[in-house]
């Protein structure tokens, strides 16, 4: 029997939530290998799997791989890192509008919108459709949260712990070139309406990311709060070490930064949650009724949705921030409560810690019971790919690791920037065994 492959887009954000799905695979005897995003196709020879776990098959290249697959014998998955679509243009792109022709053996959605688009989009009659919410939910449960969590940090001080999290991913594209910025935004110019000025999204997150300063300078200089700093796992990090070297040795007290850390972990240790504008941090916190509070900033429709916002109680202004805090430690409304769970139910299938468990059963069944697949359909430069991921994991490095991209890097810094930050994400072989040894600790 073969092995399954999940590729891996971000090693801060996915990587634990694979490492869990692969527990429970391995746990029934079958084999399964967590590998870049970027090495879709040398897996192919490299493990000869029975499936191979997308994050989406909505780009025209993946689609026409997805049939070659297919043709070969080997099962295709989507599991999406972002499986929420507030408006209809982004429900209809993750639903395959743009590439029906993919062929997708198993979907699995995070809630019942994205099924029901799948659904109108054609897939119900070769795909199975299977709702299991959010695997990386699962750590906010026994016994996955003893996987994250690891011993609380000792409290600085009797201050409450503000965790504040940011997601001005866009940021870090302003003053790039416009060739370098069009390729990034490609897949969705002229798919997703909002997307087609993509560049005045980019101004709207520079500017947020600014005025994110003046509410911690708030919260600095209240000197009542003990700050957590975490940046999305996507952003530009040396903007905020720029500016912390800038604070005071007093200032510095107050606030530490921790972009590396589980976002389970931080959560699970706070006291209060601040998310900038729609983020997914928030609907975290709701599942063990954290307080959360949203900084308002432009209201820009790609980042801020009504839906989202109902749920959480917002800020508009940095003066006012520190006494907001204060109010919602003291108490939070049953009735924003009942709106968090509602939301949670639809969005996310109302986590309850066993979403890997459901969609790792599926693999399971299906990799049990599929035809063997032809790998005489191999071709050489699918084995010249698996040989160059063997090398270099042999050495410790992703597949598309590049010896000399530190160099282009401070040769040409704009140019090479969006690959450096792509590889920085990517999981290495180190990343997966510490990931995978984690779990020993469950029997």
């Amino acid at each position: 029997m073969d092995g399954v492959v999940i590729l891996v887009d971000n090693k801060v954000r996915d990587l634990n939530s694979a490492a869990l799905i692969a527990h429970h695979i391995r746990h029934a005897g079958i084999e399964c290998h967590l590998e870049p995003l970027e090495a879709y196709r040398a897996v192919l020879a490299a493990h000869k799997p029975s499936m191979i776990v997308f994050n989406h098959l909505t780009a025209s290249h993946l689609a026409a791989f997805s049939n070659r697959l297919h043709e070969m014998g080997v099962l295709t998955a989507v599991l999406p890192n972002e499986g929420i679509a507030y408006s209809d243009d982004d429900l209809e792109y993750s639903a395959g509008r743009y590439h029906r022709n993919a062929h997708i053996d198993h979907f699995f959605c995070w809630n019942e919108h994205h099924r029901g688009a799948l659904k109108r989009h054609g897939f119900d009659d070769q795909t199975r459709i299977e709702v299991v919410g959010v695997p990386r939910f699962d750590f906010y449960f026994k016994p996955w949260d003893a996987i994250v969590r690891g011993p609380a940090p000792q409290r600085r001080s009797a201050r409450p712990r503000v965790l504040v999290c940011t997601n001005f991913i866009f940021a870090q594209y302003h003053g790039l070139p416009k060739e370098a910025t069009d390729k990034v935004f490609a897949p969705w110019i002229g798919k997703v309406k909002v997307y087609d000025d993509y560049q005045a999204a980019i101004d709207v997150h520079w500017r947020s990311r600014q005025k994110l300063l003046d509410y911690l300078d708030a919260l600095i200089a209240d000197g009542g709060f003990d700050i957590t700093l975490r940046p999305h796992p996507s952003e530009d990090r040396r903007f905020y070490t720029d500016w912390l070297e800038s604070l005071s040795p007093e200032q510095r007290e107050n606030i530490s930064f921790d972009p590396n850390s589980s976002i389970t972990a931080l959560i699970l240790n706070c006291d209060l949650e601040v998310s900038c504008e729609t983020c997914l941090t928030a609907l975290e916190s709701w599942i063990i009724q954290k307080p959360t509070i949203e900084l308002e900033f432009e209201g820009h429709s790609m980042f801020h949705r009504p839906e989202h916002a109902r749920n959480n109680v917002p800020c508009g202004e940095p003066s006012a921030l520190p006494a907001l805090i204060r109010a919602q430690l003291e108490n939070v409304s049953p009735e924003l409560r009942e709106r968090q769970k509602r939301h949670l139910q639809e969005w996310c299938a109302s986590p309850n810690g066993d979403s890997a468990k459901r969609l790792a059963n599926v693999v399971i069944e299906a990799v049990k019971t599929k035809r063997p697949a032809d790998w005489s359909k191999l071709s050489a430069s699918d084995h010249r790919r698996g040989w160059k991921l063997k090398f270099w994991r042999a050495l410790g490095h992703a597949y598309h690791y590049d010896p000399f991209l530190t160099l282009k890097s401070i040769l040409f810094k704009d140019r090479y920037k969006i690959k450096k930050n792509t590889y920085a994400k990517s999981i290495r072989p180190a990343d997966v065994e510490r990931a995978i040894k984690r779990f020993a600790i469950i029997t």
